[in-house]
């Protein structure tokens, strides 16, 4: 099987996540028809505040793997100059040494809190599936109860999971160099980050690529991005 270039992962990735958004947006339409429903405004509810505790918990877990980061390089140049040669001073070379057993002593605890901070996150993911897993189940018996409307939201909710799981296929081949762009592309310009290059044009918002830029757009290994509106480049 031929290399995939790093573009056409996100763009494998945006066609997948675009569907996702067309079918949860329809779920959201039938939602608000279902929603003087009490059950559902509460699983709603429960599903919302699992989102919040998500997000709360991710970024604190970035905090504690930026941290454990930081103190690595902090050792990784200790050690540089303790063994490099460079210093000969019994009273220098001796400090080294304590100043690289406080530095370890220190990422001990902050892999412990890394640890911590993983731990509470899945915890919190377990706990936002199984809200939303509750809510599509109220959701579907209640469509079920609206005649067509309750047929095409049983379409909908298998389709979720059957998008969810070639999402994740989709994902596992993305670095996280690539997925931090992407999902802020995704976050900022309306759900589509990666643009498919057609003829020099960018097929997100029109405008006319140069010839340098549309040649580098096709490169496997480096992301280019559309000058006037900024969106990753997929030249298929």
């Amino acid at each position: 099987m031929a290399h995939m270039s790093r573009a056409f992962k996100l763009f494998r990735l945006q066609q997948v996540d675009s569907q996702l958004d067309l079918v949860r947006a329809r779920l959201a339409e039938i939602e608000a028809i279902l929603g003087e429903d009490e059950a559902l405004r509460q699983a709603i509810d429960v599903r919302v505040v699992a989102q919040e505790r998500k997000a709360e918990t991710e970024k604190a877990l970035r905090k504690a793997e930026e941290d454990v980061a930081a103190q690595q390089i902090k050792i990784d140049q200790n050690q540089a100059t303790l063994y490099g040669g460079k210093v000969n001073n019994p009273k220098e070379l001796q400090d080294l040494q304590q100043e690289a057993e406080a530095f370890k002593r220190h990422l001990g605890k902050l892999e412990d809190i890394q640890l911590e901070k993983m731990v509470a996150n899945e915890e919190v993911e377990s706990s936002l599936l199984s809200a939303q897993k509750r809510e599509y189940e109220i959701e579907s018996d209640r469509a079920k109860e609206h005649g067509d409307l309750g047929k095409e939201c049983e379409v909908l909710l298998r389709d979720v999971a059957r998008l969810a799981e070639e999402r994740e296929a989709s994902s596992s081949g993305v670095s996280d160099e690539d997925m931090r762009p992407y999902l802020k592309l995704r976050e900022s310009k309306g759900g589509l980050a990666v643009a498919k290059v057609d003829k020099k044009t960018c097929g997100a918002c029109g405008a006319t690529l140069s010839d340098a830029l549309a040649q580098a757009a096709r490169s496997p290994n480096e992301l280019n991005t559309c000058t006037s509106c900024k969106r990753i480049l997929y030249s298929g």
